[in-house]
């Protein structure tokens, strides 16, 4: 039977798999996360660099899914490519792959910090920054386009469908049954699937998003800040971020696939608009366009990075405007959409369905249904055509 690893038993696992020793493990940090179907624990080691365990967990039908294996398998065959050299620079190295528990493991250095905490702590936001991730991703996505073996690698075909595939839970495009429901949500999230499925727009822009998704290039799927690592000496890597460098590492690429660069965009601008959502002041008396500009941290103080993030992609990857010719309005209907998302892992997570997922679902409406108002009023940039937009 597989194990299951855990806060009470990680330091009995690292040190029988000659990993690390228990004088070695400097704390086990708070954010362990128990996620339906997944284990996610973060440590930190004695030197204070840090530790990322991931994990599969059980099912009645198999004891595992794809999801480890896939992303150790993705890291392989980038460390293997020497096209792919800037791709490969983004991934850390892997510690401990163990297929029989389905357990991942990797660390990372002290000197990296995750954006979500960089901005958290600091309280500021440099358009450096943005402009550095914006060429990273323009820089990742325009390599793996050009790659064939990439492309191979990305569709292979696994118990009859892709390996890798864009992520998108059923019961956003389907009415949800009671066991696909119970399967993946909590009822704490109940309330949040009745209010997402009474609005037929809604989930016909969702559903014709996801069905219409390009095929393009490698998308990780998941971009959110607390998923994109920034060195403490990002300063130095500003003129270089076009080629293989430290400045900034991505993880967990579990939900990878050979897929939409506009998905990936859009998440990382969500993340940047949660940072403002996420500050509202949340009064059941309070409209939703009150409680918007009455937000701690307000919008915008948030919209230069977005538009600093959007036109550095832009400048390295002109050529996607020709491509891709819906690629700015797709950006922000994936924007909406992984807003939805980021509710759902809340609700995986079991947390309630409240005032503030209310608000932030409202606001994904938006941005999916009405996406060119939406660029007007997320970006603060009006009478400007999309396609223009550089």
């Amino acid at each position: 039977m597989a194990k299951r690893i855990s806060s009470n038993n990680v330091l009995q696992y690292l040190f029988e798999h000659d990993i690390y020793k228990e004088s070695e493990i400097a704390q086990i940090n708070n954010n362990h996360q128990s996620i339906i179907n997944s284990n996610y624990l973060d440590l930190t080691l004695s030197n204070q660099d840090k530790l990322i365990i991931k994990q599969d967990l059980l099912d009645d039908d198999y004891w595992f899914d794809s999801k480890t294996i896939n992303e150790f398998s993705l890291q392989s065959f980038l460390n293997d490519c020497h096209d792919l050299s800037f791709s490969c620079s983004l991934i850390l190295e892997n510690l401990q792959f163990d297929e029989s528990n389905s357990i991942l493991i990797y660390k990372y250095s002290k000197a990296y910090t995750n954006l979500k905490d960089f901005y958290k702590d600091r309280q500021v936001f440099s358009t450096d920054i943005s402009n550095l991730l914006g060429n990273t991703l323009a820089t990742l996505h325009h390599e793996t386009l050009n790659s064939l073996s990439c492309k191979d690698f990305m569709n292979r075909i696994a118990r009859g469908e892709p390996q890798y595939k864009f992520p998108h839970p059923v019961h956003l495009l389907d009415k949800p049954t009671p066991e696909t429901l119970t399967k993946d949500i909590p009822p704490t999230g109940f309330p949040f699937i009745a209010l997402y499925q009474s609005s037929e727009s809604l989930r016909d822009a969702v559903t014709e998003l996801v069905f219409t998704h390009k095929h393009y290039c490698l998308t990780q799927n998941n971009l959110k800040l607390d998923n994109i690592l920034i060195s403490e000496d990002w300063r130095e890597y500003l003129s270089i971020a076009k080629e293989p460098n430290d400045s900034i590492k991505i993880i967990n690429w579990d939900k990878c696939s050979w897929g939409d660069p506009a998905f990936d965009l859009g998440t990382v601008i969500s993340s940047y608009l949660l940072i403002w959502l996420n500050n509202l002041i949340l009064e059941p008396s309070i409209k939703l366009s009150e409680s918007l500009e009455l937000a701690n941290i307000s919008l915008d103080v948030i919209q230069p990075s977005i538009n600093s993030l959007l036109r550095s992609y832009l400048s390295s990857f002109p050529s996607i405007l020709q491509e891709y010719p819906d690629f700015l309005n797709r950006v922000i209907q994936f924007t909406g959409l992984a807003l939805i998302y980021e509710i759902v892992s809340m609700m995986q997570s079991f947390e309630s369905f409240d005032y503030r997922c209310i608000h932030i679902l409202q606001v994904a409406k938006k941005l999916l249904c009405q996406p060119t108002e939406a660029f007007d009023s997320i970006l603060g940039i009006s009478n400007i055509k999309l396609s223009n937009f550089q």
